[in-house]
C-alpha cells in the first residue's frame, strides 16, 4: 500500500471514519470529495495533505489508485455513473463501496473489471461524523466480496487497521446485512420494548438502561465465554411454563399490542433451548401451544375491534 493514493467519495458518518482512521494508520488519503462544502471544512486540519472538493474531478480520479465510495446506498450507482463518464482510464484502479446491502455488481453492471472492484462493509455502527479518530474501524470485522485484486488491496487496508474480514458470497449479501441489522438496530428495538415493560412498573425509560445494564453486560460476557446457545437462561430454558403463562396474562392485560413480540421471540427462544437440550419435544410443544393460544386470542380481539 506504500505510495498508493486513496480517494474517498462521501464524507458522512462512515466516510469520515475512513478518511480520519486510514490517515491515522499511515495510508495516504489524497482526495476527499463530498457535496456538503461546510461538512468537509471540519476535516481539513485532520488531513492537511489531502485535497478536498465538493465535486468529482477528473484529475482526482486520475491520480488515485484506490477509490472508496461511501455514500447512501441509493446514490452509489449515480457516483459510479459519474466515474464512468469521466475521461479517465479506470482499468488499473481498485474501486470499493462501503454499503452493507449493495454488492460489487454495482460496479460490474457498469462495465468495470470484476477483479478490480469490491464491496467493503465495516460491521460497525456509526452515530455521527468522525471529526477525530474514534477507532471505529480498528479491531472489528468487515464483510467483503468482490474480485481477487480488489480483495487483496482490501486485505492490506485491514492489516493497517488491525481488523479482520469475512468473505460474503455475493448472492448472500442481503442475509449478511440482515444479520447486521438484527445485531444492532433490532437490539435497540429490543431494549426499547424492555423499557416499555419496565416503565409499567415505575422505572423511567431514561433510567432503564442503567438499571438493566448489569444483566445486559453479563449476558454479552456469557456469550463471549460460552457461546450463544449455552448462554441461554430463564423460564424458557428451564421449561417454566407457569411463569411464561403469567407473563402472557400480564402482557395481555396491560400491553396487549406486545403479545406478538413476546410470542415471536419466545418461539425462537424455545428453538434455542431445544438446541441446548434443556427442552425435549414434549416441552417445546407445550410452550408453543400456550403461546399460540394467546396469539389466537389477540387476533380474535383485533378482528372484533375492526
Amino acid at each position: 500500500m506504500n505510495n498508493k493514493k486513496i480517494c474517498i467519495i462521501g464524507c458522512g458518518k462512515v466516510g469520515s471514519a475512513f478518511a480520519v482512521e486510514l490517515t491515522q494508520c499511515g495510508l495516504e488519503i489524497g482526495f476527499v470529495i463530498d457535496t456538503h462544502e461546510m461538512q468537509i471544512q471540519e476535516f481539513r486540519s485532520l488531513m492537511p495533505d489531502a485535497i478536498f472538493s465538493s465535486t468529482v474531478k477528473e484529475e482526482f480520479i486520475e491520480a488515485s489508485d484506490i477509490i472508496i465510495i461511501s455514500v447512501q446506498d441509493k446514490k452509489i450507482k449515480d457516483v459510479v455513473s459519474q466515474l464512468m463518464k469521466l475521461n479517465v482510464d479506470l482499468a488499473g484502479k481498485k474501486l470499493f463501496h462501503t454499503s452493507g446491502s449493495e454488492t460489487s455488481s454495482v460496479f460490474t453492471d457498469a462495465g468495470l473489471n470484476k477483479n478490480m472492484v469490491a464491496s467493503f462493509h465495516p460491521i460497525q455502527t456509526f452515530m455521527e461524523l468522525s471529526t477525530e479518530s474514534k477507532n471505529l474501524l480498528s479491531n472489528i470485522y468487515f464483510g467483503i466480496e468482490g474480485g481477487e485484486n480488489a480483495l487483496a488491496a482490501a486485505d492490506e487496508i485491514l492489516k493497517r487497521l488491525n481488523s479482520k474480514c469475512i468473505i460474503i458470497p455475493i448472492e448472500k449479501k442481503q442475509l449478511y446485512h440482515t444479520a447486521c441489522v438484527v445485531s444492532s438496530n433490532f437490539l435497540v428495538t429490543l431494549l426499547n420494548v424492555a423499557a416499555e415493560f419496565s416503565s409499567s412498573v415505575g422505572i423511567e425509560k431514561s433510567e432503564m438502561f442503567e438499571v438493566f445494564r448489569p444483566i445486559i453486560e453479563k449476558t454479552i460476557s456469557n456469550i463471549s465465554e460460552n457461546g450463544l446457545v449455552n448462554s441461554l437462561t430463564g423460564p424458557f430454558e428451564r421449561n417454566d411454563v407457569q411463569t411464561i403463562s403469567k407473563h402472557l396474562d400480564s402482557i395481555s392485560g396491560e400491553l396487549p399490542s406486545l403479545i406478538p413480540f413476546y410470542t415471536l421471540l419466545g418461539m425462537e427462544t424455545v428453538r434455542v433451548a431445544f438446541r441446548k437440550e434443556s427442552l425435549n419435544m414434549k416441552n417445546v410443544m407445550s410452550i408453543l401451544d400456550l403461546m399460540n393460544e394467546y396469539v389466537s386470542k389477540e387476533q380474535r380481539i383485533s378482528e372484533a375491534l375492526n
